[in-house]
């Protein structure tokens, strides 16, 4: 009987964070409203909340009718992560790559941030990153990373221009911290972070295409609110696609333009997906658009998808950083 009031009892504890969490603050009548639960049993677990930090007081307020009442605020600082993103960059027509850092608490607000150049790539020099990001703060509890590859069983399988293949980044990460680390393909965040930001429906079928200047493309694919990693989660590595192995990275306008183009034919066919989420810099839209709607193969195929363009490139990907973080949370997105 005991356990079976405890079970409840978390389970509106759940219940009810999640409510806060999302709505920011709420008086106890209103928790009771949305959360079905007693009043009672609002006024118990909103002191449990309190006493752990969850909530705190705000102060009275006095409605339009009634008493005046305590408003209760979300405490989003109650957890802290660091974000890290290996972003390629172009400095005087050079590719080099950068870590940005950022730690935010729940709501995703900006604590701290810092953004380093990563010129040796080595293994050591990423862990001395990793530290130095570690010390913007003392209340880290978990730390996502976007890495430009793909990872299996701790390994790096593939990678940007095969500089971390068989790399072991979670196991030399647990030699410097105990915290918790997620690692994920940047192309893989930066379409679910899209998708919260677009509101889009978790039962839709994504294809996410990430098409950098004079890069390789990474493409992902998230149907029912979930990545298709495939085997050793090497799904989408579009380096391997036959119309790009073996060939340099995109130059020109055009040429990226056209593989983008060949890319959706692909994919439109084997996946057909409701929407494709396209990242691909200074591209522009309207051309594109033209294109798709001037080519001889898509307009054939039965399958017509929607276009969306991911605007703000940092936001989208910090946003599928922080899902990522949060993915084993109470708290999602």
């Amino acid at each position: 009987m005991e356990k079976n009031r405890n079970l409840i009892r978390a389970k509106n504890l759940t219940l009810l964070k999640n409510f806060l969490f999302k709505k920011g603050q709420a008086l106890k009548s209103e928790m009771a409203k949305e959360t079905g639960l007693s009043v009672v049993t609002i006024n118990s677990l909103s002191k449990q909340l309190l006493e752990e930090g969850v909530i705190f007081d705000g102060g009275e307020i006095k409605p339009a009718i009634g008493r005046p009442a305590t408003l209760y605020h979300f405490n989003y600082d109650q957890k802290h992560y660091l974000l890290l993103s290996i972003q390629e960059t172009i400095q005087h027509q050079v590719r080099k790559l950068i870590i940005v850092g950022k730690v935010v608490n729940l709501a995703g607000e900006v604590k701290a941030e810092q953004t380093l150049p990563f010129a040796d790539l080595s293994l050591p020099n990423l862990m001395t990153k990793m530290q130095t990001f570690l010390n913007l703060s003392t209340k880290i509890d978990q730390v996502g990373l976007s890495f430009p590859g793909k990872i299996a069983e701790g390994i790096v399988l593939s990678s940007w221009e095969n500089q971390f293949d068989q790399w072991k980044i979670a196991e030399a990460f647990a030699k410097v911290s105990p915290l918790p680390l997620h690692i994920q393909n940047d192309a893989h965040l930066l379409t679910v972070g899209a998708t919260i930001l677009y509101d889009l429906a978790k039962e839709e079928t994504i294809v996410g295409i990430f098409y950098p200047e004079n890069s390789m493309p990474g493409i992902s694919i998230y149907a029912n609110g979930h990545l298709l990693e495939g085997g050793r989660n090497l799904a989408g590595e579009a380096k391997f696609l036959p119309h790009l192995i073996g060939t340099p990275p995109a130059v020109t306008k055009e040429c990226r333009m056209h593989s983008l183009l060949e890319i959706i034919a692909i994919y439109n066919v084997v996946i057909a997906p409701e929407t494709f989420v396209i990242s691909a810099g200074a591209l522009d839209q309207k051309s594109f658009i033209h294109q798709i709607e001037q080519s001889p193969i898509l307009t054939r195929q039965i399958n017509v998808p929607k276009f969306l363009f991911v605007e703000d490139f940092q936001v989208a990907l910090t946003t599928g950083l922080r899902w990522l973080v949060m993915q084993e949370d109470i708290y999602r997105l």
